[in-house]
């Protein structure tokens, strides 16, 4: 049903682009095209109006503008839809995928065996090419040297994860101070 629907999208953006240089090219009467020679019967009069309006060249710069910015929408929101969707699964190598789970996992794995680390999350991006992006959070205890805890636990969940086989082509770590009795890992 997804292949469907990306395929009836796409018909109908590139209609949008379509329409929208039609619109150019006959208000401007380029390479001979007029407006008149169009069929238009059963349209309202209100679109006849319009048209007679584009074919005498009495179109404002704003309906022009209009025009031309519905055409380059038409094909963005084409392109946009023609590129392939984000891969849900992370590549290890060609043919090997692990879940975005599996690697968030052993990421917050990872995470939790530096000492000042009271509790973490991630979250895991696939790319198109092997490996991931991996967004981090961990709390540690207030007045805690920040700076040394966040190249640790980058050390560790790199390690970890390329142990796995996992390549990490950008990790993020955000840490957050925070009192050890309100979380929920115990206080070592």
């Amino acid at each position: 049903m997804r292949a469907f629907n990306r395929l009836i999208m796409a018909l109908i953006f590139a209609a949008f682009v379509a329409l929208g240089v039609f619109a150019v090219l006959f208000s401007w009467g380029l390479y001979g095209y007029r407006i008149s020679n169009l069929p238009f019967s059963g349209f309202s009069d209100g679109l006849n109006s319009f048209v007679k309006a584009i074919e005498g060249g009495n179109l404002s710069t704003s309906v022009i503008a209009i025009m031309v910015v519905v055409a380059i929408v038409g094909l963005i929101l084409l392109l946009m839809e023609l590129k392939p969707p984000r891969p849900k699964h992370v590549r290890i190598q060609p043919g090997v995928q692990i879940t975005r789970r599996a690697v968030e996992e052993e990421a917050v794995t990872a995470a939790g065996q530096t000492e000042n680390v009271l509790s973490s999350w991630a979250r895991a991006k696939p790319r198109r090419r092997p490996g991931a992006v991996v967004r981090l959070q961990a709390t540690v205890r207030r007045g805690e040297d920040l700076k040394a805890i966040r190249s640790e636990i980058r050390e560790r969940v790199s390690q970890r994860l390329q142990n796995k086989g996992v390549r990490v082509r950008k990790l993020k770590v955000r840490l957050v101070e925070a009192d050890p009795r309100t979380t929920q890992a115990r206080v070592r």
